[in-house]
Order: structure tokens, then C-alpha cells, then sequence
């Protein structure tokens, strides 16, 4: 639907443009054409980042939406380049006088209203799908969308008298789309060189602290690909844990980084910690249970059922000085 709404809108402006004489609706109908191009890549973007992980690829192929995205910017930023140096060049007194029409207005406002329903449907299916090649399409037509209202209020002030208007507007368009671009640009090669970013790391440490049992954090590794993160923790846990308990522990910081980063990929692994052995110098059995809940039970049973197997190892044997209880699904 992009592809198709963009090299219509092409055309549309390029022809009204030129027969009006207005380098603001041709800045546009440039700016429509980069448009089109981000469209196809991406297409062919989303079709390749949905291939699933292989043997080349391990951690799947969403970067290709980072570099789609990239793409698209410096396609913007040659746009808004080659739109300005024309619209300075009119502010100096060349180029053809303006003929804003009433079909032209009426054009634009056509326009704008197609921009909005495509900008709208993007931005929604960015989010739904958690894709950056989307939004970074959606960010195009949205810029489209203000591109035009600026045109639109140009073309006006050209037929109250003032001919610059519609050089003006069109230098506003270029400015908007070098900014956004550069921005787009810069986030997309954050992700690229695999920088992290601050917030979710801090969800992810978060999270970690968030668990029941008591560990060390001694490393968090996150990158992000597609939207989706893949972080690589290091914890340390008493030096006279057993497996099941690391099992448990790792088990518990998975499902809390999934809950508060949804589709990450978590890989934990967990080692003794001298300094956390230190700390609890109790001597004594300790009680690890694995409890495996059939279908239907709700993560609410599950932890008041360990709660009370807790109590009750507690009371019948008060001579264990640590009880670990992991729930999971049979």
C-alpha cells in the first residue's frame, strides 16, 4: 500500500508542481520520490528480517531492517540537500513566477489526507510488530504529511501577494527532513555498532535485581537486532549451591527479563561467588525443590504454593537454614 500511495503521490505533485511553477509542491514530489524508494527497501527489508535464524546467520536477520533504515536516511538527506540549493537560488530572484491555482490547493489538500491515512497505518503496524524498518517509513510519510501543510500554507500566502512563500516553505521542508533524517541515521547506526541503550539496560538490571533468590551481577552483555534484544548475564550465587538451585536462579532471571523485555533472548550463566559465600557464614542443610504445576494454574498458585511448602520445611525441620523453592510447568 506504501509503494502504491507513493508513486502515485509522485506523480501527482511533479505534474501539478510544474504547472504551477511551484518548487515547493516539486520539493515535495521529490521528497514523495525518496519516499518510494524507502518503501521498496522496506519491502525487501521486512521480507528478509522475517527469514528465521540459520547457520550463517545465528541471531537471525533483523539488522537487515537497521540498514534499510540507514539507507532511507541518506536518501532524505541528499532530498532536503538538492531541495534547498534550489529554494536559495529562487530566494535570489531566479527561477519562474508561481501560478497558485485554485486546482492546486485542491490537489495538496489531497494529498494531505492520503498522507495521513498511510502515516496512520504505519505508525501502527511499526508498533504492532515492533519494526524499524516501519517506522522508519512511517517517519518518511509522516514528514511527507508536514512537508505538504507547509506547502499548502505557502501556495495561500503566494496568492495573498507574497511570491517567496512557496521558496520559503519549501527551504522549512528541507530543514525538517535533514533533521529527521540525521536523527533516523543515528539510531539505526547506534544499533548497527551494537551500542546499548540505557534504558534497556536498566530494565534489564532491574529485572535482575527483581528475583527472589540472591545473586551477584558480575557481567550484562545486551544488543539489539530488529527490535528484539539479546543479553548475555554473568551471576555469581553462594559457592555451595547446587545445580538445581543455579538452575533455578538462571530460570528466574530469564522470565524476568522476558517480562520486562518482551521476545528478548536471554542466555545466563551462573558461577560461585566467593564474596556472596562470604556473606552467609550459616553453616546447615538447605532445602532446593523443583514444583512442576499441571495445566491451568496461574503464576499466583504457583507462588503461594511454594510460599506454603516454605513454611511448612520450615516448621518441620527447623534445622534447615535455607529453603529454595522453582516453579515451573509439567
Amino acid at each position: 500500500m506504501s509503494v502504491a500511495a507513493a508513486a502515485a503521490l509522485v506523480a501527482i505533485k511533479l505534474l501539478v508542481g510544474l504547472l504551477a511553477h511551484s518548487l515547493g509542491l516539486i520539493a515535495e514530489a521529490i521528497h514523495s520520490a525518496t519516499d518510494l524508494v524507502a518503501a521498496l527497501l522496506t519491502f525487501f527489508a521486512v521480507r528478509v528480517a522475517g527469514r528465521p535464524a540459520d547457520r550463517e546467520h545465528p541471531y537471525g536477520h533483523g539488522k537487515a531492517e537497521h540498514l534499510s533504515a540507514l539507507a532511507e536516511g541518506v536518501i532524505l538527506v541528499v532530498a532536503s540537500i538538492v531541495i534547498a540549493f534550489e529554494a536559495i537560488d529562487r530566494l535570489a530572484g531566479h527561477g519562474p513566477a508561481v501560478d497558485a491555482r485554485w486546482y492546486v490547493l485542491a490537489v495538496i489538500g489531497a494529498v494531505i489526507l492520503i498522507d495521513l491515512g498511510r502515516s496512520r497505518t504505519l505508525h501502527h503496524a511499526a508498533h504492532e510488530h515492533s519494526s524499524v524498518a516501519l517506522g522508519a517509513n512511517a517517519l518518511h510519510f509522516t514528514l511527507d504529511l508536514v512537508g505538504s501543510i507547509a506547502v499548502l500554507i505557502g501556495l495561500v500566502l503566494v496568492r495573498a501577494g507574497h511570491p517567496q512563500a512557496d521558496s520559503i516553505a519549501a527551504l522549512l521542508v528541507a530543514g525538517l527532513v535533514l533533521y529527521s533524517a540525521g536523527r533516523l541515521m543515528r539510531s539505526n547506526v547506534r544499533v548497527l555498532m551494537d551500542s546499548t541503550s540505557v534504558s534497556a539496560e536498566q530494565t534489564a538490571r532491574g529485572a535482575i535485581a527483581s528475583i527472589e533468590e540472591t545473586v551477584t551481577l558480575s557481567r550484562l552483555r545486551m544488543r539489539e537486532s530488529g527490535g528484539r534484544h539479546f543479553v548475555d548475564v554473568v551471576v555469581g550465587v553462594e559457592p555451595d549451591a547446587d545445580l538445581a538451585h543455579g538452575h533455578a536462579v538462571a530460570s528466574s532471571i530469564e522470565d524476568a527479563i522476558a517480562r520486562d523485555l518482551p521476545g528478548s533472548d536471554v542466555v545466563v550463566h551462573v558461577e560461585p561467588d566467593a564474596v556472596l559465600g562470604s556473606r552467609h557464614v550459616a553453616h546447615g542443610p538447605r532445602a532446593v525443590l523443583t514444583l512442576c504445576l499441571g495445566p491451568g494454574h496461574t503464576l499466583a498458585d504457583a507462588r503461594a504454593l511454594a510460599e506454603d511448602l516454605e513454611r511448612e520445611i520450615r516448621s518441620e525441620h527447623p534445622d534447615v537454614i535455607d529453603v529454595s523453592v522453582h516453579t515451573d510447568h509439567d
